[in-house]
């Protein structure tokens, strides 16, 4: 008998406030609520099933809430970077996005007093310099890569590394996670969590990670904190339609969704571990 290759989920979470949001963002509005609650709620639920997640987190964000985040270390969770702040890689050039993720890389690890050794950049951007900046700067790995074309995404091509599982890829010691997607006529669609499965149609989200899930043999979720908030969202003046449809479509359903992929995994018998584990 033909045995059976292992299979891993991997549950994220880029740990940013609302105003951090880049539809929020670009409006250059002050918005006072950080919606931190939902990292709350995201934890409570992979506690229960007994999954540890990987925190990418800005530096700036994680002085703010540094108890709340010694709390989940203490349990198990691991600790990852998502950059000093919430700027894509690709609209900085190379010496200052060294310069600013040394910085934060050092700060988290004065902050919690572990070594930091993953990275995923915001929106997804990043390119092959950058990716052996990391590399030089001393981390195991990044979770950037995702084969989507979207406005800053990294669909980046990933020559001289070896492919050892689903969108995950190794080069010596240093290993590059990619966004889980699923084939949709001939196109890729993110089936990794975030507004593609919170707004989408469930059906059709479930027909592909049903596809994704019996065929593949790893799967990344993300998410975000606004997303799991149960705190109203506040008005934002010079917010456009579809980014105020963004922040507010299928945020009551999305918890019992996330529910449903954890079973959906436990059935297909992935083994839910973290970037880290996977790196060492």
């Amino acid at each position: 008998m033909k045995r059976q290759k292992n299979k891993y989920a991997f549950f994220t979470i880029d740990v940013e406030r609302l105003a951090d949001t880049e539809c929020v963002y670009n409006t250059k509005q002050p918005v006072s609520q950080t919606m931190m609650d939902g990292l709350d709620r995201y934890i409570d639920i992979l506690d229960k099933h007994g999954i540890k997640a990987t925190l990418f987190v800005l530096s700036e964000t994680a002085n703010e809430i540094k108890e709340k985040l010694k709390g989940y270390i203490k349990n198990g969770h691991k600790i990852a970077l998502h950059g000093k702040r919430h700027v894509p890689p690709k609209m900085m050039d190379n010496e200052a996005f060294e310069m600013q993720i040394a910085q934060a890389k050092q700060d988290l690890e004065d902050t919690f007093g572990i070594p930091v050794v993953g990275y995923r950049a915001p929106c997804f951007s990043i390119d092959r310099e950058k990716l052996a900046i990391l590399e030089n700067l001393g981390f195991r790995y990044d979770a950037s890569r995702m084969e989507f074309s979207a406005r800053h995404n990294s669909y980046m091509n990933m020559d001289g590394f070896e492919k050892i599982a689903s969108e995950i890829y190794k080069k010596d010691n240093f290993y590059e996670f990619g966004i889980s997607t699923q084939k949709v006529f001939g196109k890729n669609f993110p089936v990794s969590g975030g507004g593609y499965i919170r707004m989408a149609n469930w059906s059709f989200i479930k027909s592909l990670l049903h596809k994704r899930f019996k065929k593949s043999d790893s799967y990344v979720f993300y998410t975000h904190p606004f997303e799991l908030s149960r705190e109203k969202r506040p008005f934002i003046k010079k917010l456009k339609f579809m980014d105020w449809y963004y922040l507010r479509a299928g945020v009551n359903s999305y918890p019992r969704k996330i529910e449903l992929i954890i079973k959906k995994l436990k059935k297909q018998e992935y083994t839910f571990t973290t970037f880290e584990d996977v790196a060492k």
